[in-house]
């Protein structure tokens, strides 16, 4: 049951930064890290920016898409409803249907001159993200001075 609660940690963590640490009861590091990450994510879709579907070249030219897309979605829930738009904002497009503003939100605006600014802004979210997760991870098996983080009082 402890390696279920461990994958829920790291799961929760991944859709929602900080979530391991408030199910720890660390709620001031859970409050910091939720914050700065999405703080992050949401200057980026205020910038314009959007989780942008990978470039599939057969060359080899968009490994750089591919990497950029995986660690944008490092943010988890919010990344996946911004790709989510983005996909939905299409189809709508190709229907001549306009789309709501919480829709626009999520889905950017690719001709903006901010856009590359707010994706790479998404960007950053998704990696700090990762780190934070991978942080839980090491804190939940080894923690400071090689103590597990249940263990640990703060």
């Amino acid at each position: 049951i402890k390696e279920f609660s461990l994958a829920l940690d790291l799961i929760g963590s991944w859709l929602l930064p900080g979530f391991g640490y408030l199910r720890k009861k660390r709620y001031a590091r859970a409050l910091i890290l939720f914050i700065i990450i999405e703080g992050t994510f949401f200057l980026g879709l205020v910038l314009k920016g959007s989780v942008t579907p990978p470039i599939l070249d057969p060359s080899g030219g968009g490994v750089i898409s591919f990497l950029s897309f995986l660690i944008q979605v490092g943010n988890g829930l919010l990344s996946i409803i911004s790709f989510a738009a983005v996909l939905a904002f299409k189809k709508m497009g190709d229907f001549q249907l306009a789309p709501g503003p919480f829709l626009a939100f999520f889905a950017g605006e690719q001709p903006h001159a901010f856009f590359e600014m707010g994706g790479f802004y998404l960007l950053v979210s998704g990696a700090m993200n990762y780190f934070s997760v991978v942080n839980f991870y090491d804190r939940y098996k080894n923690g400071r001075n090689g103590c597990a983080i249940e263990a640990h009082k703060s």
